[in-house]
C-alpha cells in the first residue's frame, strides 16, 4: 500500500510480480527490480499526485486601436496569479521500494515535494511594467501611398505587436510577430524601385517601434536601413524588414533585447490623428537616451547619414557617439523614373 496527501493506493500481486526480475548468478537465482516496470505500475499514483506549476503572467487590459493621441497610459497591466505544482520524489520512492519489497515491507509513504513556478505571483507583481520608458510616432499621411490597403496593413501589423510582454533577457523579433498575416498589396521598395506587393506599411511600423526601443534604452541587436530615404521617417532612424525568400534567404529583421531587470510591455497602434505610435513600458531605471541623425551629404544619386546617440543612467553618461552610418540610393518610381535622393523630404527627429 502507498499513501500520500490523505489518499491510498494498492498494487496488486500481479503488478508487483511484473516488476520483479530473476537472473542466475553465483550458483543461485538472484531477484531484482525493473524500475521502469515498477514506475509503470505506479502510473495512477504519479497521475494523482503530480501537478504542473502555473507561471504567473500579465493581462494587458483594453485596446488602443484608433486612439486619438499617443498614450496607452490608461491601459492597465494586471498580474494573473501563478500556482505551485507538486511532484513525487521518484528516486526516494523507488529506492525505498527497491529495498523494502525484498524485506517484506508492504506499506510506503510517497514523498511529495512542492514545485515553484518559474515566475511567482509575487515576482510578477514586483516586475510588472508600470512606467512609460520610451515612445515614438511617425506620420502615415506623409507616405506616397495613402490607400486603404496600406492603412489596413499598418493596423494589422501594429495589432500583431501590441501587447507583447518580454521577460528580462528575452529577445523580440519583428518578423516573428508580423509574418504570416494576410496583408494587402500596396507600395513597397524592391531592388531600389517602387512596386506593389503584399505588406506595404510594415517598415513604417517597424521604424516607429525601433525608435521607441532606442528611447527606452533597450539594446537593438539587429537593424537594417532602407534602400532609399523615405518621407515619413528621418534617414538614419529607419528600420526595414523583409521576410526573405522561400527558405528565408535574404531575410531582414529588427530585433531587440529586454536588457532591464523587469518585464517590458510593447504597445503599438494607429491613431486617427494621422500617426503610428509605439510605446515601451517597464519599470523606471534612471536611463535617458537621445538619438538623432545628421546628413554627411545629399546629392541626386545618393545620401549618407550618420546617427548619434547619447545614453545616460542616473545622470552619468554611459555612451556619447556614433550609433551607425547609412548610405541611401536614389529611388525609382513604378515607371522606372529616378527620384533624386536630395529631393526627398526629410522628417524631423521628433515628429
Amino acid at each position: 500500500m502507498l499513501a500520500a496527501e490523505g489518499r491510498e493506493w494498492t498494487l496488486t500481486p500481479a503488478e508487483v510480480g511484473g516488476a520483479l526480475t530473476f537472473a542466475p548468478g553465483g550458483g543461485e537465482i538472484r531477484a531484482g527490480l525493473d524500475e521502469e516496470r515498477l514506475r509503470a505500475a505506479l502510473g495512477d499514483v504519479f497521475s494523482a499526485l503530480t501537478v504542473e506549476p502555473v507561471e504567473a503572467g500579465f493581462d494587458v487590459g483594453g485596446s488602443v486601436e484608433g486612439s486619438v493621441e499617443g498614450s496607452a497610459a490608461g491601459v492597465g497591466v494586471t498580474v494573473t496569479p501563478g500556482r505551485e505544482g507538486r511532484r513525487i520524489e521518484e528516486e526516494e520512492l523507488l529506492g525505498a521500494m527497491r529495498g523494502g519489497l525484498f524485506e517484506g515491507r508492504r506499506e510506503y509513504r510517497v514523498p511529495v515535494a512542492t514545485v515553484e513556478p518559474g515566475l511567482t505571483t509575487a515576482e510578477a507583481g514586483r516586475m510588472k511594467p508600470t512606467e512609460l520608458l520610451g515612445s515614438y510616432r511617425t506620420d502615415y499621411t506623409l507616405s506616397s501611398d495613402k490607400s486603404d490597403e496600406r492603412m489596413e496593413n499598418l493596423s494589422m501589423s501594429s495589432g500583431a505587436v501590441d501587447g507583447t510582454v518580454l521577460a528580462p533577457g528575452e529577445v523580440f523579433s519583428m518578423n516573428e510577430k508580423v509574418s504570416g498575416l494576410d496583408y494587402n498589396a500596396s507600395k513597397v521598395i524592391v531592388d531600389g524601385r517602387e512596386t506593389t506587393a503584399d505588406g506595404g506599411g510594415l517598415c513604417q511600423v517597424t521604424s516607429t517601434l525601433y525608435n521607441a526601443v532606442n528611447e527606452a534604452g533597450l539594446d537593438v541587436t539587429e537593424r537594417s536601413p532602407h534602400y532609399a530615404q523615405l518621407p515619413y521617417i528621418r534617414p538614419g532612424l529607419d528600420a526595414t524588414v523583409w521576410f526573405g525568400g522561400p527558405n528565408g534567404e535574404g531575410e531582414l529583421d529588427m530585433e531587440f533585447e529586454n536588457t532591464t531587470d523587469a518585464y517590458v510591455l510593447v504597445r503599438q497602434y494607429v491613431a486617427e490623428s494621422g500617426y503610428v505610435y509605439a510605446e515601451i513600458w517597464g519599470q523606471p531605471n534612471g536611463t535617458k537616451v537621445r538619438t538623432w541623425s545628421e546628413p554627411v551629404y545629399r546629392n541626386a544619386d545618393s545620401a549618407e547619414w550618420v546617427t548619434y546617440q547619447t545614453v545616460k543612467k542616473d545622470g552619468e553618461v554611459l555612451y556619447d557617439g556614433v550609433l551607425h552610418r547609412d548610405t541611401y540610393g536614389a529611388l525609382k518610381d513604378e515607371k522606372g523614373r529616378p527620384i533624386p535622393a536630395d529631393t526627398v523630404p526629410v522628417a524631423p527627429t521628433n515628429p
